[in-house]
């Protein structure tokens, strides 16, 4: 990075002094949109590159705490030496044999590899997740080229590893929307 980022919230919040006058945090939860299935055996795909991890930290430690083991995790960042959130974390739980994690860093080599590229390389699992297992497959994060991408690298999956065209790849897609099978929350 060339320059230092800054989050808007956390700078605003750190430019409040308590001392000079009260201060008020405007805050809410709001209960997410995921909906992860009940069945212990049922393998679930997530996707979550930067923040957009952070709603699957949850749900892995969830799903673990409960005996689930069948977890795919995609992360992508920018440098593996300074974003990859909770990698102590993730590499415990793979030790432990409660992930499998995929990872993508887009500035640590010449070409830019993104969380697109590591779906792609990994077609024959995920169809076999996804087609064999009847697994799920999450999406969060950034709303902007992310998930159309990954959307993409997925239904291509569909047709190379299916043998579907890519009509029928767009049509297995919807199908496990309407499904609950595929779920997206991501924001802009």
């Amino acid at each position: 990075m060339f320059k230092l980022r800054k989050g808007l919230c956390s700078t605003w919040l750190a430019s409040l002094d308590p001392t000079q006058e009260e201060v008020r945090v405007p805050l809410w939860i709001k209960k997410g949109t995921m909906r992860f299935p009940a069945e212990k055996e049922t393998p679930v795909i997530m996707v979550g590159p930067g923040t957009g991890v952070a709603p699957f930290r949850s749900a892995v430690q969830e799903r673990t705490a409960q005996g689930k083991t069948a977890n795919v995790l995609f992360f992508g960042c920018r440098s593996e030496s300074k974003d990859f959130y909770f990698s102590a974390e993730w590499s415990q739980r793979v030790e432990e044999g409660e992930l499998s994690l995929f990872t993508a860093f887009s500035r640590d080599q010449e070409d830019k590899i993104y969380v697109q590229h590591r779906v792609k390389e990994q077609s024959k699992l995920l169809w076999d997740l996804i087609a064999n297992r009847t697994g799920y497959f999450y999406i969060a994060g950034n709303a902007k080229e992310m998930p159309a991408s990954v959307c993409d690298a997925l239904k291509g999956t569909f047709q190379s590893e299916g043998g579907l065209s890519s009509e029928e790849a767009d049509q297995m897609l919807v199908a496990m929307e309407r499904a609950g099978r595929f779920q997206s929350e991501t924001w802009s």
